[in-house]
């Protein structure tokens, strides 16, 4: 009932703010992924080898429970399912990922990579959520 009596002005600002919202999280996840691989190289540690597996698997969890915090944090209506769409779109990168180079990692890592991905939304959505402040307006 509400949508039909929105403006088509302000559908198109809540669909362009939700867009954003989940490339923020993209971009987010990104960033936080690119500080480990910096942090890694400032510690020196060696390039190969299953504890930098190890290590990368680790900011990848983090970085997809940054991204998934943010989405949450900038959707301007139902957090839940912006999540729902950030892991949508994170399971088809991360799928296509490991169809693509599985071959070159173990199994492990093809599996964390995999398997920690709902983990890592949930535990975003719940951090965004618990602190979430409804908006005016």
């Amino acid at each position: 009932m509400y949508a039909a009596a929105m403006t088509a002005g302000h559908q198109l600002r809540i669909a362009s703010r939700a867009l954003l919202a989940v490339l923020a999280g993209l971009a987010g996840m990104f960033a936080a992924n690119l500080a480990g691989s910096a942090l890694a190289t400032a510690l020196r540690l060696p390039a190969g080898g299953s504890p930098r597996l190890g290590w990368d698997l680790s900011w990848i969890v983090l970085s997809g429970i940054a991204g998934a915090w943010l989405v949450v944090r900038l959707a301007p209506c139902a957090p839940r399912r912006h999540a729902l769409a950030f892991f949508l779109l994170v399971l088809l990168m991360d799928g296509y990922a490991v169809a693509k180079l599985g071959a070159d990692f173990p199994p492990w890592f093809s599996a964390g990579l995999l398997l920690t991905l709902p983990l890592q939304v949930w535990l975003g959505t719940r951090l965004a959520l618990r602190r979430r402040v409804p908006r005016n307006g």
